[in-house]
This record gives C-alpha cells, sequence and structure tokens, in this order.
C-alpha cells in the first residue's frame, strides 16, 4: 500500500507597496525600496508568518522584493533567504519602466498587444511561462521542506501568471486578477498536487496578524 501524499502550504507573496515619488511603472528598474506603508505591510507579513512552519524563502531579486523577503525573514527562526530570477518581474516590465501608466498607450503601444493576448511579443512571456518559473521554486520547496513549506516572493504578473494557470482561466484573465502588493496566495499541496489556492489581501493579513491594519482593504476568497 503506497503512503499518502503529505500535505504542504506554501505562500506567493506580491511585494508590498513602493516608494515611487513620480509614479511610473517600476518594472526591473532600480532605486525603488518600500514606502513607509509597505515596510509596514512587510512586518505584518512577518507577524503571519511567525505562526506558520516555512523553513525557506525564495524571492525576486529585484530591492522592492528583496526588502520584503528580509522583513519577512526577520520573524522567522533562522529560515534563510534565496534570490532567484525565477520570480523576477516579467520581462515585458522592461519594456514599460520608466513611463507613468497613464501615458502608457501611446508611448508604449505594444502594450495593447500585450493585454489581449500575452506572450505573442518576442519581449513577453505567455502565462504558461509565467507559471512555468514560478512553480520551479514552488516545486523546490515541496520537495526540501514536505510538510513543512516555504515562502515565494515575486511581483503582480508573474504571481497572476501562476494564478490564471492553476484556474485554467483563458490567457486574458491575467490583468482581471488582482494580488495587491502586500498580498499572497496560500496554496496547499498533497505531494506536488495543487489542492487549494486562497487569496488573502493585505487588510486580511494585518487582521490575523495583529497590530493596526496600515493596508488596503479587501476580502479573503477562496477557490
Amino acid at each position: 500500500m503506497s503512503e499518502a501524499p503529505v500535505s504542504t502550504r506554501l505562500h506567493l507573496v506580491r511585494h508590498c507597496d513602493v516608494r515611487n515619488p513620480d509614479g511610473v511603472l517600476y518594472g526591473h528598474l532600480p532605486d525603488f525600496p518600500l514606502s513607509e506603508k509597505g515596510v509596514k505591510q512587510a512586518h505584518a507579513l512577518g507577524r503571519y508568518f511567525a505562526r506558520t512552519k516555512a523553513r525557506q524563502v525564495y524571492s525576486s531579486p529585484l530591492e522592492r522584493a528583496r526588502q520584503t523577503a528580509e522583513i519577512i525573514a526577520s520573524y522567522l527562526d533562522s529560515v534563510p533567504i534565496t534570490y532567484t530570477d525565477d520570480l523576477i518581474e516579467t520581462r515585458f516590465g522592461l519594456y514599460l519602466q520608466g513611463v507613468p501608466p497613464k501615458q502608457v498607450p501611446w508611448r508604449r503601444p505594444l502594450w495593447l498587444i500585450h493585454m489581449v493576448w500575452p506572450g505573442l511579443l518576442a519581449n513577453d512571456e505567455s502565462v504558461a511561462e509565467l507559471a512555468g518559473r514560478v512553480r520551479r521554486p514552488l516545486l523546490r520547496l515541496l520537495a526540501d521542506h514536505p510538510g513543512e513549506g516555504g515562502i515565494c516572493v515575486s511581483h503582480g504578473d508573474p504571481i497572476q501568471g501562476f494564478w490564471v494557470a492553476s484556474q485554467g482561466r483563458p490567457r486574458y484573465a491575467l490583468h482581471r486578477l488582482q494580488c495587491a502588493k502586500g498580498g499572497l496566495l496560500e496554496l496547499d499541496y498533497e505531494g506536488e498536487t495543487l489542492r487549494r489556492l486562497t487569496y488573502l489581501p493585505p487588510a486580511q493579513i494585518a487582521e490575523l496578524a495583529g497590530g493596526p491594519d496600515q493596508t488596503e482593504a479587501g476580502s479573503r476568497s477562496g477557490v
């Protein structure tokens, strides 16, 4: 008789709020650290994760994700952080970066193609490609820490690409599902099979973590 698969809970976190005085799309640009609000969100995440069995943190190497991961890890007992490009911002962010969102339609017109068909352009990634690279560190966590779990810190589009693919939604849903900055996907696995995905927005995390709510409003929904 084969053994039952091990149940493991992983967490896929979007970096917290960013200091962005000029209101541009920051993509892969340097010098975009967390804002004061973002630091508070990250500490709420740290308090939340202190109650879990997470044994490893993987993170995008970009500053806003690194800072989020470091604050989270400061609440955990000797939990290491590993930086990986599997969790980095989407490749299309290189094309959009430095432009205010309202100017994108005429300054970065290929954005319209990306919105309709992510991955069609040579400088873009498909939903399957985004989901595939995010899945790699998740699988490493399942292999290395079965029954305990861990945390991946990434960016909006890669997380939403994983979300879309996991639910079998059409590719244009990439920009309809929104994981807010400082929010997360709670992922319940049996072995390597994802059985449940639950979105926790930052306000819910702050409530669960205790302390004053300094984050965005939202409600928890499970699928």
